[in-house]
């Protein structure tokens, strides 16, 4: 009965790392996600992994999303 936790926990962690991964891919090569291959989802899973690892995706991460609150002329 233990791996039905460790299932969920999994699918949070990869969710988390995807969505992580899709923030910080820029807009105009982002693909939709009906178009999401398995490269293209590995290599956002990636790119989420990273962002956890390097502290200098956070720092992009609340940037960005201090510039989208207040608005691109500040």
């Amino acid at each position: 009965m233990w791996i039905i936790p460790l299932l969920f926990l999994a699918c949070g962690y990869a969710v988390v790392l995807f969505g992580m991964g899709r923030f910080l891919q820029p807009s105009h090569d982002r693909l939709r996600m009906r178009r999401l291959d398995n490269p293209a989802l590995v290599q956002t899973l990636a790119r989420g992994w990273a962002t956890l690892t390097s502290n200098d995706s956070l720092e992009r991460i609340t940037d960005e999303l201090g510039v989208r609150r207040r608005g691109p002329l500040g």
